[in-house]
């Protein structure tokens, strides 16, 4: 499970960096179900498969919120402004980052 974890955990911060918080309610929901659902299908028990399942859900929020930390880090790192939207400042980003890598 814990390969599982860290993909769900490394699928909430690639999220963080394109959509809202929003998306967080179906994927987790998603992986809690499924996480479930094999868990039940390997013999384990009700309350261990709801556990596993708990726990399966909390990475990609966990993900999700260090996606945005490092985000802001990023972004305070390589602009001089930092009162842009979150729109313009992934957008600054990016055209920082791409202006970094044509100049080598």
């Amino acid at each position: 499970m814990t390969p599982v974890a860290i993909f769900l955990f490394l699928a909430g911060a690639v999220l963080a960096w394109r959509f809202r918080v929003w998306i967080l309610v179906p994927f987790s929901l998603i992986a809690v179900i499924v996480t479930f659902l094999i868990q039940l299908s390997f013999g384990a028990g009700i309350a261990a498969a709801c556990g596993y399942g708990f726990l399966m859900g909390f990475a990609p929020q966990t993900g999700y919120a260090f996606g945005l930390l490092a985000q802001t880090t990023l972004l305070a790192r390589y602009s001089r402004k930092q009162t842009f939207s979150r729109k313009t400042s992934v957008a600054a980003l990016y055209r920082r980052m791409s202006a970094d890598h044509s100049g080598r």
